[in-house]
């Protein structure tokens, strides 16, 4: 509970104050941050798989690919929010992070049913 309360403060902080971003920062970051992403999940993926993890299955892989790559606002906030206390660009810090969760959960879910579809195939070789 005191998490959600430290979460929702910083998201009520940086929408009051406003981001300290300018509109062309703003579009840049929700361009580069999805695609740093995919990216990301992508390598994460083919490294999962690759013979350096041979004895993994396909649903490790994919596990280890989520677990990866996905960084919690839970943590990153409360983190930034105690490491730079009192800094006038806190915003600013923040905003990466803030824009980067929603992004992933939208990135993850359209995603999934790519990786179920995967460990089915998976597993139907192996039946």
């Amino acid at each position: 509970m005191v998490l959600l309360g430290i979460v929702w403060n910083a998201f009520c902080n940086a929408f009051t104050r406003g981001l300290g971003l300018e509109l062309s920062h703003g579009i840049l970051l929700l361009i580069l941050l999805p695609l740093l992403h995919i990216g990301s999940l992508a390598t994460l993926f083919a490294l999962f798989r690759s013979k350096l993890f041979s004895a993994s299955t396909m649903g490790e892989a994919v596990a280890a690919t989520f677990c990866g790559a996905h960084k919690t606002l839970a943590f990153g906030l409360p983190l930034i929010n105690t490491v730079f206390e009192g800094n006038p660009n806190l915003a600013s810090y923040c905003a990466p992070i803030m824009l980067m969760h929603p992004l992933q959960l939208v990135i993850g879910s359209l995603i999934v049913p790519y990786f179920k579809q995967m460990v089915e195939e998976e597993e139907e070789k192996v039946e």
